[in-house]
């Protein structure tokens, strides 16, 4: 049977069957919540309230506890198999909630990386969860290229939010989405001498854009 992509059923099978993790999921959510860690205006001693919006299976809450170890930590996510599986492994660092984003709860500071991308209807969303925190974090992909089959429904530029005004951004490069190392060599610079040769596109390292809404 046929699943809609980034419906609930498709993220519920994803995370149940062992796909997420067999992808390399959850390295992937550590290495984009270390690299935001420095644009969350939030001192270490921190100890208000952190939901990580589309907590997925709770990696990303693992980054935060260990540098915020004084607040509370919620995660939340529409996908039970998601939730359960936190449940299951953290629940001694964090309380974990399923739902849609109409029932998130006011906290202080509400963090979602890689999530509003795969939300046809983002703007509403992000009105909403602005409105149920004191500080709204946003983090995705920056001018993706979009495929047919992409789980992703938009691309982002730094004028995406202009209809949730006001907010500041920053652009920035993180483990996870773009390539460091011999794959960055390898793939992008020594590939690019040859694209420059034949005459193709010039292939740029993928970027993050992260948003701040107060």
């Amino acid at each position: 049977m046929l699943i809609n992509i980034n419906s609930k059923d498709y993220w519920d099978q994803r995370f149940s069957n062992g796909d997420w993790i067999k992808k390399g999921g959850p390295e992937q959510t550590k290495n984009f919540a270390f690299a935001q860690l420095k644009y969350l205006n939030l001192p270490k001693i921190f100890d208000g309230t952190i939901l990580d919006f589309g907590c997925g299976l709770g990696d990303a809450i693992l980054v935060f506890h260990n540098k915020f170890p004084n607040a509370r930590l919620i995660g939340f996510d529409f996908s039970e198999g998601a939730i359960n599986y936190c449940r299951r492994n953290y629940t001694n660092i964090a309380e974990f909630i399923c739902g849609d984003f109409t029932v998130v709860p006011y906290t202080d500071v509400i963090i979602t990386s890689n999530v509003i991308e795969h939300i046809p209807d983002y703007i509403n969303v992000v009105r909403h969860l602005k409105s149920c925190c004191r500080d709204l974090y946003i983090i995705v992909p920056y001018n993706e290229i979009l495929t047919q089959n992409s789980e992703h429904f938009h691309s982002f530029t730094k004028n995406s939010f202009i209809g949730v005004l006001p907010y500041t951004y920053k652009v920035f490069i993180a483990k996870g989405w773009s390539q460091f190392g011999f794959s960055l060599f390898y793939n992008i610079y020594f590939k690019n001498i040859f694209r420059a040769l034949l005459g193709k596109k010039l292939q740029k390292r993928n970027k993050q854009i992260i948003f701040h809404f107060q």
